[in-house]
């Protein structure tokens, strides 16, 4: 358990860098408790936060961005609850941003908006998910049902499994892992990043009703046979409502919810 919080928030009786002991105290019994953690093979501190060193510590009250304790209040509030924390960053209502740097992106923050608050957490001590647990996004008999606010393994053409999650129909790579990897860290030079977001752009325009624009049929139907949706109806429903398509041969997707209304609103007598 995480020793003296309560005089974290009381940062104004302490010098710099004191405040910067006390947070580095409590980062580190918070990753003493992370190995007892039942969800440890699930939901787990990354490596770097695992060998921890006084450096990260910087992260905890980045100058750059002129932080206080108060902006994390959240993540000391939460620092042994994982699943929170994750929740916090990847089902916020605002933009979630980082800060690193490149050759060390541990030394940065992420940043989220929770009630109406900004607040922030340390890179290294954002909790990782072990892909390869979650289940598969994967349609049975054409119905594809996911979870709102659910977690979820992507497997990319690369071979390596990453999360994704579920949000009021819009389903893509989870913000607490995008955010947190560097860019090109994959050294084979496959984009898998776009790889993802084409896949996670169709699948929200399918599960939120808005259509599947500025995709050829060829690729609709090859991202949609990845997810075991093959010809013929199909149903998408991902915490925004049900929606009915049908996949025709030549890869074109039909609204079938939106032809049914601009059916019923023609005047056919007229």
């Amino acid at each position: 358990m995480v020793r003296n919080v309560a005089d974290i928030y009381q940062s104004g009786q302490y010098s710099m860098a004191a405040l910067k002991v006390k947070r580095d105290r409590g980062a580190i019994n918070m990753l003493l408790n992370s190995e007892k953690s039942k969800q440890r093979d699930t939901v787990h501190i990354s490596d770097t936060g695992r060998t921890y060193s006084k450096e990260s510590v910087v992260a905890l009250v980045d100058t750059a961005v002129n932080l206080s304790a108060s902006d994390f209040s959240f993540y000391f509030e939460h620092y042994n609850n994982m699943p929170a924390l994750l929740d916090a960053i990847n089902f916020s209502e605002g933009f979630v941003t980082g800060s690193c740097n490149p050759e060390a992106r541990e030394l940065g923050v992420l940043s989220f908006m929770i009630g109406g608050v900004r607040q922030y957490i340390p890179n290294y001590a954002i909790p990782k998910i072990n892909a390869g647990t979650l289940s598969a996004i994967s349609a049975k008999n054409n119905k594809l049902i996911l979870n709102d606010r659910g977690y979820y393994c992507y497997t990319a053409k690369n071979g390596k499994n990453y999360t994704w999650t579920v949000n009021e129909g819009h389903i893509g790579w989870a913000k607490s892992e995008s955010m947190s990897e560097a860019v090109g860290e994959n050294k084979s030079g496959y984009n898998y990043r776009w790889e993802m977001r084409r896949a996670g752009n169709l699948l929200s325009g399918l599960a939120k009703g808005t259509g599947t624009y500025g995709y050829s049929n060829k690729e609709q139907k090859e991202i949609l046979a990845g997810f075991g949706i093959t010809e013929g109806h199909f149903t998408v429903d991902a915490g925004a409502g049900t929606h009915h398509y049908l996949l025709l041969e030549n890869g074109v997707v039909m609204d079938i919810d939106r032809r049914i209304e601009m059916m019923n609103r023609t005047n056919w007598k007229g």
